[in-house]
């Protein structure tokens, strides 16, 4: 009951959306913060396709000097972000802007924690050596993919290749200033990037939804990001002309991400780690494969909010009972993942899979801190049971 909670709801990034707004706004918010060497760390990518010059052209023309740090992987390495953190120092930068999807914001928010504090990255994973206790430079978001929610959040994910980890780089510092929500930056997204990380938002907002940690504000944000994107990804996924379609999902992305900034995020991604910290399968896609898995693993936790979101998929689930509607959001969930192309488990990888790789996975996911906001309990034998569904022998 609403009168028996207490809870804390601090979303403190200044979120500009609209068509072109990166071109109308960035400059004078740059301007306005006294700024003028910038570290732009983006990846290569973004840099051929022309939408870097697109973007900083006008920043040089008036003053304003932008350092291009370009060799941002897809699952941020933590001797690739010391890397961006010594050019940054050395060339004397004074702020940052990430421009690209979730691996280019978390590479920034990491190059910021280690230009501010003493020691390697890996120091301030959680569990580490050190805490984060200064402010980060100042740090701008500019998402180009539909999904990650990183723009908003207060995390940064490091991948450390000599272990197979992926680390969760946490603290309010790490929040951007400002994230420029533009929808036409999206537009030349492949349609493979437009399905993965539009399911990965998705899944924010489920887990958001259905976290023990969720509140009115957080369940607010997260069941309209979840209307937004099923009612507008396939459109979007068929005709990247479709503007308002792209601007749907575009910003359901960004108030997924508020609302596990509020709520946390549960067992999906904690299994989806591993995935692609072992395999280095995109984030977006292992998430999309494990969630109908998980979903049926964790219903018997809140059924009410589950016959919610079924009902969001299939409308005529109100005719039906609550634990009738939840009953089906696996198979909803199952075919429209299926409908943007996303496979239906890990076979495409053409791995050997082991007791042995299944065992390391499980340890992987156990030790994750996304697993303490997940409604049901978890104990590593349900987590051994998931991955042997999606990672047939």
């Amino acid at each position: 009951m609403l009168q028996n909670m207490e809870f804390n709801a601090c979303l403190p990034t200044n979120v500009r959306f609209g068509l072109n707004v990166v071109k109308n706004e960035l400059l004078n918010e740059i301007q306005q913060a006294n700024k003028s060497r910038l570290f732009v760390a983006t990846d290569n990518g973004l840099v051929k396709a022309g939408l870097i010059d697109s973007i900083t052209t006008d920043l040089t023309e008036n003053g304003i000097e932008t350092i291009i740090f370009s060799d941002v992987e897809p699952n941020p390495q933590a001797e690739t972000i010391m890397q961006g953190a010594e050019l940054y120092k050395e060339k004397s930068c004074d702020m940052i802007i990430a421009v690209g999807g979730g691996s280019a914001m978390d590479f920034a928010k990491a190059v910021g924690v280690v230009v501010s504090h003493s020691g390697h990255i890996l120091d301030f994973r959680r569990g580490g050596e050190k805490a984060i206790i200064n402010p980060i430079p100042l740090l701008f978001a500019i998402p180009t993919t539909v999904g990650t929610g990183s723009e908003v959040t207060r995390a940064s994910i490091v991948t450390d290749p000599t272990v197979g980890r992926k680390y969760a780089i946490a603290s309010p510092y790490l929040i951007p200033k400002v994230a420029f929500i533009d929808p036409i930056l999206t537009t030349t997204l492949p349609k493979h990037h437009v399905s993965a990380t539009a399911i990965d938002a998705l899944v924010h907002a489920i887990e958001a939804y259905t976290s023990i940690r969720s509140t009115p504000i957080s369940d607010g944000l997260a069941l309209q990001a979840i209307r937004m994107i099923k009612e507008n990804l396939l459109a979007s996924y068929a005709n990247p002309a479709n503007y308002e379609a792209r601007a749907q999902i575009h910003l359901a992305s960004t108030m997924a991400g508020m609302a596990f900034t509020l709520a946390g995020l549960g067992l999906v991604h904690s299994c989806s780690h591993p995935m692609s910290a072992v395999f280095n399968v995109a984030h977006g896609v292992a998430n999309a494969i494990i969630l109908p898995y998980v979903i049926e693993f964790n219903l018997i936790s809140n059924i009410k909010k589950f016959a919610e979101i079924a009902r969001v998929f299939q409308p005529e689930l109100v005719l039906k009972d609550d634990q009738a509607a939840a009953n089906e959001l696996s198979c909803l969930l199952k075919s429209f993942t299926g409908s943007v192309d996303i496979p239906k488990d890990f076979s495409f990888l053409g791995i050997e899979v082991t007791d042995e790789i299944i065992d390391r996975l499980a340890d992987g996911a156990m030790d994750d801190g996304t697993i303490p906001s997940n409604p049901r309990k978890v104990y590593k034998e349900d987590v051994i049971k998931i991955y042997d569904q999606v990672l047939p022998r």
